[in-house]
């Protein structure tokens, strides 16, 4: 994976060690809080004391054993230092598929979803979940997207992508148990089929990776509902 030079990054040499004091990121995280009141949802968490997510990404590299060799934080530079580190920290000993037990992780080059909870009323944060897939490039198709489209249905929808090695997401599926109207399947392929991706790869070479994201349908009854899906 070639990294931009104006990309900072940590490169880890196997063993793989981080240490960090804990304590101190949990008081240095009370600063965190200034960033992310600039954020759509923390505005109003912050208001109502309330925990809110935030998903960030990161690019992670691993040798021809499995380990985990390299972690890379594209918005490093826009994030507060404490919560870098917090970050860091909780990737390196993360709860994704460890390199020991996957051999898929063999020379592997693929972005990570890091789905973190913040605390406003505690100044804390805390990891929910860690997952390998490929990372979208554009920084507002990194989050779970919410679309509004005409017609009466409403819901939350968990949806799935086979990303090319050109990075491109052709045919997106929705879980069945969703209960979605048919015509869901053509706003989903308009979205996502839209949106580029950065492939994974092995041993330098691109593959085909699973990319997966929640998605909130918000329904417009403005209009009826023959006309469903023609408006994104």
């Amino acid at each position: 994976m070639t990294v931009p030079k104006t990309t900072n990054y940590v490169k880890l040499a196997p063993p793989f060690l981080y240490i960090v004091d804990m304590k101190n990121i949990y008081l240095c995280l009370a600063l965190v809080l200034s960033f992310f009141s600039v954020s759509i949802n923390a505005q109003e968490a912050l208001t109502k004391k309330k925990p809110y997510t935030l998903v960030i990404w990161a690019d992670l590299s691993f040798n021809e054993t499995s380990q985990l060799t390299q972690i890379l934080i594209p918005e490093k530079d826009s994030l507060p230092k404490p919560f870098v580190t917090f970050l860091m920290t909780s990737v390196a000993s993360g709860s994704f598929t460890k390199p020991e037990n996957a051999v898929t992780n063999k020379q592997l080059e693929s972005g990570l979803k890091v789905l973190v909870e913040i605390d406003p009323a505690t100044a804390k944060a805390k990891v929910l979940s860690q997952d390998l897939m490929p990372r979208p490039i554009r920084v507002e198709h990194q989050s779970e997207p919410l679309i509004r489209v005409k017609g009466d249905w409403s819901g939350r929808i968990l949806v799935t992508c086979v990303i090319s090695e050109k990075g491109r997401c052709a045919k997106p599926k929705i879980d069945p148990t969703a209960n979605a109207p048919a015509e869901i399947s053509k706003v989903m392929l308009a979205t996502l089929g839209s949106w580029r991706f950065l492939p994974q790869k092995q041993a330098g070479k691109a593959i085909e990776g699973l990319f997966t994201t929640w998605v909130t349908i918000e329904a417009n009854t403005s209009a009826p509902p023959k006309a469903f899906g023609k408006q994104i």
